[in-house]
């Protein structure tokens, strides 16, 4: 009786085992298959997203080159798209680069001491032309011009860049952004950036800042985009010993806030 109940038992072990091993192995074969949809789909957007600033530069640069644009007026309409395609397609290539060595662990930051109102305005001046063709005008606004942080000044750039394009694509609605610089609640500095769009649920808000996640309704699917722009400027923050955080905004749309590692001057 003890040797049945002894087999029995290394039977049912043996089982759970056999079970067990099984669902791991599905499990992984899942997860699997889902990153390789998500690489397949991340390379057709990035390809995607390639090609249509290039189609416009080469269209107009050709016109241009063959002089087949007579009035002044337009030339210098087709030299500002061409410069703001172009500025368009460093984003992306900058961004896919970044997740590159992000990912790899190769990301190397240079801090200095920098004075976030020269940063900021910087910033919202450049994409005052890529916000405008997105239908979104952008304001800045700094509670105190003196503020500092020790930060890597071209990372924090790329961290701003990428919010404000994720607010010209989806938040363009609202009709105006607000980029405000402020003090947290111990005193070291933060930077909102504020829209008026149609906001983030709370459910697809637990996931946007994943790497190629969109989240899957209307405005995502009339919008070209690889899902990186936001888990970039996470890590990036991250990286610098801040942070990004997504915040409902009060009177509707959001609200992104980036903390800064460093107490304020002053």
């Amino acid at each position: 009786g003890g040797f049945v109940a002894l087999g029995a038992l290394m039977l049912a072990v043996l089982m759970a085992s056999v079970f067990g091993g099984g669902a791991l192995l599905m499990r992984d074969a899942r997860r699997q298959r889902q990153d390789a949809l998500q690489k397949t789909s991340f390379v057709s957007n990035v390809s995607h997203e390639l090609k249509t600033p290039l189609t416009s530069i080469r269209m107009y640069a050709e016109l241009l080159q063959e002089k087949r644009v007579d009035d002044p007026a337009r030339a210098e309409k087709f030299l500002g798209i061409i410069v703001s395609e172009s500025k368009r397609l460093s984003r992306l290539v900058g961004n896919v680069l970044d997740f590159s060595r992000l990912e790899q662990g190769r990301k190397r930051y240079s801090p200095e001491h920098v004075l976030l109102h020269e940063v900021v305005h910087e910033v919202v001046e450049s994409m005052k032309e890529a916000l405008v063709a997105y239908g979104l005008d952008v304001v800045f606004e700094a509670e105190d011009p003196e503020l500092e942080a020790v930060v890597d000044r071209d990372a924090l750039s790329q961290v701003l860049v990428n919010l404000l394009d994720n607010a010209g694509k989806y938040a363009a609605a609202g009709l105006k952004a607000v980029v405000r610089i402020v003090r947290g609640a111990d005193g070291s500095p933060e930077i909102h950036v504020m829209d008026r769009g149609p906001g983030i649920s709370p459910e697809k808000a637990k996931r946007i800042f994943e790497k190629f996640y969109r989240a899957d309704d209307g405005t995502t699917a009339a919008t070209s985009g690889c899902g990186l722009g936001l888990g970039i400027a996470r890590l990036l923050m991250r990286g610098m010993g801040g942070d990004v955080r997504h915040e409902s905004r009060t009177g509707g749309g959001s609200c992104f806030v980036v903390t800064l590692p460093g107490k304020g001057r002053g």
